[in-house]
């Protein structure tokens, strides 16, 4: 295992290639330089040759109203004829290694081998909640109330467009900060800023960006179809304005997809056949790196004052097992060793209960909390409590 070098680059795409993909695409080095810095890159090696990667993004995400820093793990894959030897998890416990010493206290990562990620402490702890959007339902929109303008994306517009950003997100559990280089590789996806990219304004200022990608019509309903990539909104009125721009590509396109909570405006102003869920059923994992740390990093409600005597297991990053004392008390937290151990779980089951995701009573009814009094369930959940954690991008 080391960390990647610069000629590593191509065959680490052949590596991903096998992993990932039906039909083999051309290494792009200018793509390739875009992407997670060769720091944050590892690989393992067979007599010189490179037979797995892994990447670590530097991100951060939302919990309580605070940024927690996190480390996105993506593009693991192993050559075929080195699977089963266990290369990826060694590379997981060199990642989780790292991530430590960089004082990421959180690691999430969307799964494609869930016994793999929950045999090395992550565990499903958010939603990716894909749409499909009938276009001509957007046509139908109410105006909004006070004058709000859209334009196209410009370069001037990125600093704005972080502070938009951040603003919205970090009230939405879940959805991420995104690195010190959002603007050109996560806001933007890395194109072009003036490509159907689309900021809402009011009043000089920057209220809202949607962000559209056009793909193939799967059938003679129009001649594309849109894929909704952000939309950011601090209000809605900003909301409504993008959403009828949106409206305005019916009927050359019908349909769209987009990420968007349920609890998402939209679903109060169409019918029930005009927004409806769709996709893959994505869900993202987390686990916690550095126990102690994740539980201060994030918010919680200044009317919580509990006490939780847990008993905490990690067999892959071992720094966070045994007995540690929970305490919440005027919207911080403490994670510290000992007490009397009497609440039995794994670093995955608190860190998916950690983001909102899992009920504690439903995790004790299954036998993945154990030794919990019924005063435990109801102070986890207490501690824990709030909106259900989602993310509106995929990495």
């Amino acid at each position: 295992m080391r960390t990647a070098l610069d000629g590593d680059r191509e065959p680490m795409h052949r590596v991903g290639q096998l992993g990932f993909a039906a039909r083999s695409s051309a290494y792009d080095e200018e793509a390739d330089r875009a992407g997670v810095p060769l720091d944050r890159r590892l690989v393992a090696t067979d007599g010189g040759e490179i037979v797995g990667r892994l990447s670590v993004w530097e991100l951060g995400q939302w919990f309580g109203g605070r940024r927690v820093p996190m480390g996105g793990v993506g593009g693991v894959a192993v050559d075929p004829a080195y699977r089963g030897r266990g290369v990826a998890s060694a590379l997981i416990r060199r990642a989780l290694g790292q991530m430590r010493e960089r004082g990421e206290v959180l690691s999430t990562l969307f799964p494609m081998n869930h016994t793999l990620y929950r045999r090395h402490g992550w565990e499903v702890a958010g939603s990716y909640p894909e749409h499909k959007l009938g276009l001509r339902a957007l046509t139908a929109l109410p105006r909004p109330a006070r004058p709000t303008s859209t334009r196209r994306v410009e370069e001037r517009d990125l600093p704005a467009l972080r502070d938009l950003h951040e603003e919205v997100s970090r009230d939405e559990p879940g959805n991420l900060w995104h690195g010190p280089d959002f603007a050109a590789r996560r806001l933007l996806g890395g194109k072009p800023v003036d490509q159907d990219a689309y900021v809402a304004e009011r009043d000089g200022g920057l209220v809202g960006l949607v962000i559209v990608e056009r793909g193939e019509a799967a059938d003679d309903r129009g001649f594309f179809t849109l894929t909704i990539r952000q939309l950011v909104a601090v209000d809605l009125d900003a909301e409504l304005t993008l959403l009828r721009l949106l409206g305005a590509f019916h009927p050359v396109a019908e349909v769209a997809e987009l990420i968007a909570p349920h609890s998402f405006a939209l679903s109060m102003l169409v019918g029930e056949r005009d927004l409806r869920p769709a996709g893959w059923g994505w869900c993202w994992m987390s686990r916690l790196v550095d126990a102690p740390g994740a539980i201060a990093a994030r918010g919680y409600d200044d009317s919580v004052d509990v006490e939780v005597h847990l008993a905490l297991t990690d067999d892959t990053a071992p720094w966070n097992s045994g007995a540690h004392v929970l305490r919440v008390k005027d919207g911080q937290a403490t994670l510290e060793p000992g007490g009397r151990g009497e609440v039995t779980l794994g670093v995955g089951q608190l860190a998916s209960l950690y983001t909102g995701w899992a009920n504690p009573r439903r995790l004790s009814r299954v036998g993945l909390v154990a030794g919990a009094t019924d005063a435990d369930l109801r102070a986890l959940d207490r501690a824990f409590a709030g909106r259900t954690p989602w993310m509106r991008d995929f990495f």
